[in-house]
């Protein structure tokens, strides 16, 4: 990564800023770790380390560079003016002026939900980036106790099986639901599509949005919750910033909203004896 600045969160970048006003030379990797500037990813803090000698070496100061953080602080809120922008996940995914890393994006609007937050995905992967992201979620829920997260993930039944799906709803939230989180903390509410476990179909049937709606923005993305999925493969999204009277609100309230119908539909006439399943059917069971 040639430019690690521009993998920090708006938030990072002020923390980042507000770190070089506190203290004379330049920050070190403890400096970073205490105002949490790159998180666990300790490859990004080593390549911002290395940026960071590299400005020194040109005679660059914590003036100037709080200076150069300000602006593009300045750039990036111009960029959510209410314009609708492109973001990439994979190497070279796109011009720098004109486009966005879509793991900065998804981090700096969990970082601003307060009131609702919604993430879908076809695969998910907890490791690097992503277990950031959901410690990020923790916090958030723990900080706004009111704040409404939900969760859409596939469940796929395997090739050839003959398991009902009961049995493979419990397998998913034992083996993957639950490693994702951290049990003593609030988490998101999780809910899948029952149609991907059910028995018999003509044809399979899979969950395969993957999309983030948090507050009023909202993200439509072809990329799932993994490592690779963000920094390695070539991935393309569209990210609606929350403006007033923007177009970006009335997408994102109807993205909600139409999930929101599906949870709260009514169950068919004829549901399972046990454990009927909804049309998106809870897995598990929130902490709060």
């Amino acid at each position: 990564m040639s430019q690690p600045l521009l993998a920090l969160t708006s938030g990072e970048l002020k923390r980042l800023a507000a770190c070089l006003r506190s203290q004379s030379s330049l920050p070190g990797d403890a400096a970073l770790r205490q105002h949490q500037i790159g998180g666990d990813r300790a490859e990004l803090r080593q390549q911002l380390l290395a940026w960071l000698d590299q400005w020194q070496a040109r005679g660059g100061s914590n003036g100037s560079l709080d200076l150069a953080l300000s602006l593009l602080l300045e750039q990036r809120q111009r960029q959510d003016s209410g314009q609708a922008e492109l973001v990439w996940s994979g190497p070279h995914g796109g011009a720098g002026d004109i486009t966005r890393d879509q793991a900065v994006v998804i981090r700096e609007m969990v970082e601003r939900c307060e009131q609702r937050l919604l993430i879908t995905t076809f695969n998910i992967y907890r490791g690097g980036f992503i277990a950031e992201l959901f410690e990020r979620i923790q916090q958030r829920l723990e900080s706004n106790p009111s704040l409404e997260a939900r969760m859409v993930i596939n469940i796929p039944r395997p090739k050839g099986s003959t398991v009902v799906a009961d049995q493979l709803r419990e397998a998913f939230m034992q083996r993957t639901w639950r490693p994702l989180w951290d049990s003593k903390r609030p988490r998101p509410v999780g809910y899948f599509d029952p149609r991907s476990l059910e028995l018999g179909r003509d044809r399979s049937t899979v969950f395969h949005v993957k999309c983030c709606v948090a507050d009023a923005e909202l993200l439509v993305t072809s990329a799932n919750l993994s490592e690779s999925a963000q920094f390695d493969n070539c991935e393309l999204g569209i990210h609606f910033p929350h403006v007033n009277h923007s177009a970006g609100n009335s997408r994102a309230y109807a993205v909600w909203q139409h999930f929101d119908r599906l949870i709260h539909r009514q169950p068919p006439a004829l549901a399972p004896v046990e454990e009927p399943l909804s049309p998106l059917a809870p897995l598990g069971h929130a902490v709060r």
